[in-house]
């Protein structure tokens, strides 16, 4: 599980092109501040306004991102959960792992 969270986390830096690490909400893709962020925040916590109305998880949590796999996290982006859309339509399946690997790197970890 963590080597598939290091492989798709990779991927996504790759996507983000060459020397661009950057740091808090600038960090975000494109995909993750247009889909994402209106509820879970740049931050990822869930505490916009909509993400409280819609009681949005918060993906910073490490328990939570230690209790599921990357494959819960694809198959929530991809037919969505609760009350999260499906992206399944307005996605491809590349970018769906991309915001996975995306969500796995909110993670606090205790310094």
């Amino acid at each position: 599980m963590k080597k598939n969270a290091l492989a798709a986390l990779s991927a996504l830096l790759a996507l983000a092109g060459p020397g661009r690490l950057l740091q808090g909400a600038d960090a975000r893709s494109e995909n993750f501040q247009t889909h994402c962020s209106v509820c879970h925040g740049d931050d990822g916590k869930g505490q916009t306004e909509e993400g409280r109305k819609k009681k949005a998880r918060d993906l910073t949590n490490a328990k939570w991102q230690d209790s599921i796999d990357d494959a819960r996290i694809v198959r929530s982006i991809t037919k969505g959960h609760d009350e999260m859309p499906a992206f399944r339509k307005k996605l491809t399946e590349s970018e769906i792992k991309a915001l996975a690997a995306e969500v796995r790197s909110l993670a606090r970890r205790p310094s």
